[in-house]
């Protein structure tokens, strides 16, 4: 997803004002659940809890053996879409599952989108340059306080999504679009997440975007 088509798309957003809410950077936590897998969770952080995030585009994200889907439709190779992530006893476990989201956890209606640059959205990996949105912006989605993760970024922070994969190298490079409500301009960030950090980048091919630009 691109600049022009999330100001395409929110026309009726961007009417007046100014987006008083500014994006610190991305954020993320990491445990590892009952299967020994690796999950890291991402926030996008802002300063204020006004942030209502639109969309995440031009996005790299990589793990060196893919991400685990343990979804509804884990038959056809899993869905990064949020509503497939639910628990159901023997059959899936939102523990073990990836996903994209915009505010929400799993299994949320909370009309998180993908791009169509995502493709069909199965499988264990992202296509580079892909992203996902917001399909319903008026919705607030549960922007709160964030007491910072691995590079300890303290302010306010929607959820971005679930990724669970093998192993302990995780890159998250993306920009992030948002607004502070109906009649606000929307305001664009960029920033890169990386497990270990630095240097993730090189051993996962990505050392091309190395040179993006990082929060600020």
């Amino acid at each position: 997803m691109n600049k022009n088509f999330i100001i395409g798309s929110t026309t009726a957003l961007l009417l007046t004002g100014i987006a008083s809410a500014d994006f610190l950077g991305f954020d993320g936590t990491v445990s590892t659940n009952s299967y020994g897998n690796t999950v890291v969770t991402m926030y996008g952080v802002y300063d204020n809890d006004d942030a209502v995030v639109l969309n995440i585009f031009n996005a790299e994200i990589g793990a060196p053996d893919g991400f685990i889907h343990n979804d509804v439709q884990a038959a056809a190779g899993g869905t990064w879409n949020p509503t497939a992530s639910l628990d159901i006893p023997g059959f899936s476990d939102v523990s073990n599952d990836s996903f994209v989201t915009i505010g929400y956890g799993g299994g949320a209606t909370d009309g998180t989108a993908l791009d169509p640059s995502f493709g069909s959205g199965l499988g264990g990996t992202i296509p580079a340059g892909a992203g996902w949105y917001n399909g319903n912006p008026n919705n607030p989605q549960g922007v709160s306080a964030f007491g910072g993760g691995v590079d300890g970024i303290s302010g306010f922070a929607a959820m971005l999504g679930q990724f669970v994969f093998s192993g302990d190298i995780f890159v998250f490079d993306a920009e992030i679009g948002a607004n502070t409500g109906p009649g606000t301009d929307v305001s664009f960030g960029a920033d890169i997440f990386e497990i270990p950090a630095p240097g993730a980048l090189a051993l996962l091919g990505l050392a091309g975007i190395a040179a993006r630009r990082r929060r600020g």
